[in-house]
């Protein structure tokens, strides 16, 4: 078994790490987005929509390069950031 894909932790699981991460980073760089989706009633949705893109990325560039959760995890938020804020 490959010891890089360490078991993921319920908060993992359920793309909570990566919810709370996409909201941080959209209020930090883009709140006139963050305000369109709430408007529209879509935010919540769309965060959900992107960490659940970016866990299989993650898991997906874990499995392919054989590195730890955290390095993959950094490499696949700033590639994300890069084209939502480039």
């Amino acid at each position: 078994m490959n010891t890089t894909m360490e078991p993921l932790s319920e908060e993992l699981k359920d793309q909570q790490y990566y919810v709370s991460l996409l909201n941080e980073l959209v209020e930090e760089n883009d709140m006139e987005l963050k305000h369109r989706l709430q408007k529209a009633d879509v935010y919540a949705k769309f965060l959900h929509e992107q960490a659940g893109m970016l866990m299989d990325d993650t898991i997906a560039h874990i499995a392919k390069n054989e590195v730890g959760f955290p390095i993959a995890s950094t490499l696949i938020l700033e590639d994300w950031k890069e084209r939502m804020f480039g």
